[in-house]
């Protein structure tokens, strides 16, 4: 990637298109000091993130990685192969399954039926821990033993085992390890994106409680980490999100995450830990 230069395109592009750094940020589901240190070259944005600044600043990625010097990328002159090869190189699938030779008739069978497993097991973690995960990908791989399977996070393989093939129910035991693997890597799955969707979902029911509080005071990446510390740490459902909310309001003073969510867990009560 072409990354010399990358911010003060960023900035320029962001100041014709009429944008202060916090406006961007705030379309952006980031902080103000993220687009700062974007402009100023001290990080850089995920390719997920890539995609959001070229969409909202209507520039392709060719402008911003100076493929096109000299060019204000319309959003026509995106270069679709050079978008797809960062992706392919940079944007691995946050959740992928994979499995081998003697597996594929299930997965054959699950995708004649509609998917059943996926949906239930998206349904099961919405319903227990209010986590909305990702649609994940599912595919055969050459390098697997006929009978095996194997969960992938963001690219890097965190359980692989046999599927019991003679039981009858090895889907059932497939998708019951997959549920327990999201959620111990919870931290991996649940990404900013996904918590800009859960509070827009909020805002849409509850907007004078969430308009100037998400993210104007309490950030994305703050809230996330809470959320996080929550399910895992503490092991409580995240779905009261506007009790979250506030009671992280009332404790603003408080910088670790995981005391705050310690401080939030005592507000919500026993009643919303996730039985084990």
């Amino acid at each position: 990637m072409a990354l010399e230069g990358f911010g003060n395109r960023l900035k320029e592009i962001r100041q014709e298109r009429g944008y202060t750094q916090k406006q961007l940020a705030n379309l952006l589901g980031v902080t103000e000091q993220a687009i700062s240190k974007y402009e100023r070259g001290s990080s850089y944005p995920d390719v997920v993130m890539l995609n959001g600044i070229s969409e909202v600043l209507d520039c392709s990625l060719d402008y911003l990685f100076q493929h096109e010097p000299g060019k204000r990328n319309l959003p026509n002159q995106a270069s679709i192969d050079t978008k797809a090869e960062i992706n392919k190189r940079t944007l691995p699938e946050i959740i992928t399954l994979q499995f081998g030779e003697k597996v594929i008739p299930l997965f054959l069978e699950e995708m004649k039926q509609k998917f059943p497993h996926v949906a239930s097991l998206r349904q099961q973690i919405a319903d227990q821990w209010g986590v909305v995960i990702p649609v994940f990908r599912m595919r055969d791989l050459d390098g697997l033993g006929p009978d095996e399977y194997e969960i992938l996070i963001n690219g890097i393989s965190v359980h692989r085992a046999c599927a019991a093939m003679e039981d009858g129910n090895a889907l059932n035991t497939v998708f019951g390890e997959l549920k327990d693997t999201i959620i111990r890597n919870i931290d991996k799955v649940l990404n900013n994106q996904c918590v800009y969707y859960m509070v827009e979902n909020l805002r849409a029911e509850y907007p004078h409680v969430i308009n100037d509080v998400v993210p104007e005071t309490i950030s994305y990446s703050k809230l996330r980490r809470v959320l996080v510390s929550l399910i895992r740490d503490y092991g409580y459902a995240v779905n009261p999100l506007i009790l979250i909310i506030q009671a992280m309001e009332e404790y603003e003073e408080i910088t670790d995450s995981r005391e705050l969510a310690g401080k939030v867990a005592q507000e919500l009560g026993q009643g919303f830990r996730v039985p084990v």
